[in-house]
């Protein structure tokens, strides 16, 4: 759900395309020197997040892929397993991007519990947030939203695989839905240190202790990791880190990549 005194996206073809256009011109990022893999973004239909979202795609060196997988935590009504929506093409404002069936097809094969469900899809968070800036900084590509309605380490580590398997043979940039709700100084720098090493097993303990650090999205940030180690990423770039406030969740932005 949008956060208390957010301003959200407009739902309308020409205010979106102005408003995307302006936060993207507003962001001073510069490609960086890798292949990139994943990308972390914040999750909600919440224009304070749209800085950190302009500044990684901006960022991105390569502008082609086959496909991006979008993973988001849930926040609907609950369910149990990782949903992939059932829709054959995905409606944006900016144009209808069509689901890659064969994707989607491979990762319900890939394990029981990854399957069709429209559950926790379709909330103004997620997908819906970052395809408007993906269709205007990306080319031609397919679409894969997976919701997780349990983000459990045995269920990161199934979907981190299968991913991982998928980004094989295709072009496939793996798109991390996430926000940090509370965060001590001590949590915020263990989070930035084990992301930047790639430390699953470390990322895995601070997230799901949730001490000095709780994150709407551990989940989703863990399948990105998992899935890029599975893909040989050796470097992370951060485009912005923020504490949470009163008022407004804490941001992170970061590519996840290999030379």
């Amino acid at each position: 759900m949008p956060h208390p005194g957010a301003y959200s996206y407009a739902t309308q073809r020409a205010p979106l395309e102005a408003q995307i256009s302006s936060i993207l011109a507003d962001s001073t990022a510069a490609p960086v020197d890798f292949r990139a893999m994943a990308a972390i973004v914040p999750n909600y239909d919440d224009l304070s997040g749209g800085s950190h979202i302009a500044q990684v795609y901006k960022s991105l060196p390569n502008k082609e892929y086959d496909t991006v997988i979008s993973i988001a935590p849930n926040s609907g009504e609950p369910f149990k397993r990782i949903a992939v929506c059932s829709l054959d093409t995905y409606n944006s404002p900016l144009g209808d991007v069509a689901v890659d069936d064969g994707v989607r097809n491979e990762l319900c094969d890939e394990d029981d519990d990854i399957y069709m469900d429209d559950r926790g899809h379709y909330t103004h968070s997620g997908v819906d947030v970052q395809l408007p800036f993906l269709q205007r900084v990306l080319g031609e590509f397919s679409i894969v939203p997976l919701v997780m309605g349990v983000e459990s380490p045995e269920f990161c580590r199934e979907l981190g695989h299968a991913v991982g398997e998928i980004m094989t043979n295709k072009r496939t940039l793996v798109v991390a839905c996430a926000e940090i709700m509370t965060a001590t100084e001590a949590g915020l720098k263990l989070f930035k240190q084990h992301l930047t090493n790639l430390d699953v097993t470390s990322m895995m303990v601070l997230l799901n202790q949730e001490q000095e650090i709780r994150v709407m999205g551990k989940g989703p940030i863990l399948v990105a990791m998992i899935a890029s180690a599975h893909r040989r990423a050796n470097v992370v770039s951060f485009s912005g880190l923020t504490a949470p406030t009163e008022s407004q969740p804490g941001f992170a932005g970061a590519l996840i990549g290999r030379y």
